[in-house]
């Protein structure tokens, strides 16, 4: 059954392959939107074990390989979606993690956030200096792309909502969570700066000079146009 399964998936154009993934999506929503708070809870331990039980038995060079696949998989599907696609494949995305964490309980975001944090911090120790300046650099053209859609009500939001998330994140926090996430931050940026070696070395200095000299400038320019709104103000009084 599995061959047969796997012989007509191979030979699937892009829409059937679109259209089987789309059913598939609609079956499983449907589902999930039936299932009560235990049958939930019961799909979604029996699915943590199927993926922690064998990830536990697998070698670093195992790990490694399925990550490659992985990427490599999801780099090909990206590839060849379309625009139209990609939209619906995030918004569906947005509404799933919508849905699932409204009905979460403060218990299960916190422990899925700490699950999150674990998965970064272990992530990005395994990482080499070019593989986090590609993922850094991928983050900002993706925020670049996406601030620069936004309407000025948007980013009124977005700031708002971030520094309240921020003031709460702290707020909450105990002195010892304090004192773990600024070494944690240390732990991690020394191990980044461990594995460099020269060449790499005075590359991030000069990102660094870059970056810096980027913050000056708009700071110069913000300072300046802050300098003629004020001249304009004076010189109205003036007329009047």
């Amino acid at each position: 059954m599995r061959v047969s399964a796997s012989t007509s998936r191979a030979n699937e154009s892009s829409p059937e392959r679109e259209m089987r993934l789309a059913a598939n999506r609609a079956r499983r929503a449907t589902s999930r939107v039936s299932q009560s708070s235990s049958q939930r809870e019961l799909r979604l331990t029996i699915d943590r074990k199927h993926y922690v039980l064998p990830r536990e038995a697998e070698t670093a060079s195992q790990r490694e390989l399925r990550l490659t696949a992985d990427r490599e998989r999801h780099s090909l599907s990206r590839e060849s979606e379309t625009y139209t696609e990609r939209e619906l494949c995030l918004t569906a995305d947005r509404e799933r993690h919508a849905l699932f964490r409204e009905s979460e309980t403060f218990t299960e975001r916190e422990l899925r956030l700490t699950a999150d944090r674990e998965l970064h911090v272990l992530s990005r120790e395994s990482e080499t200096y070019t593989e986090r300046e590609l993922r850094l650099t991928a983050d900002r053209e993706r925020h670049t792309l996406s601030r620069e859609s936004e309407t000025y009500t948007e980013r009124e939001l977005r700031l708002t909502a971030d520094r309240e998330r921020h003031v709460l994140s702290r707020e909450s926090a105990t002195f010892t969570q304090y004192e773990d996430r600024l070494t944690n931050d240390r732990v991690h940026h020394n191990i980044i700066r461990s594995l460099e070696d020269e060449h790499e070395h005075e590359q991030r200095l000069e990102s660094g000079r870059e970056y810096y000299n980027s913050l000056r400038q708009e700071r110069l320019i913000s300072l300046s146009n802050e300098r003629l709104r004020i001249e304009n103000i004076r010189s109205l009084e003036t007329d009047e």
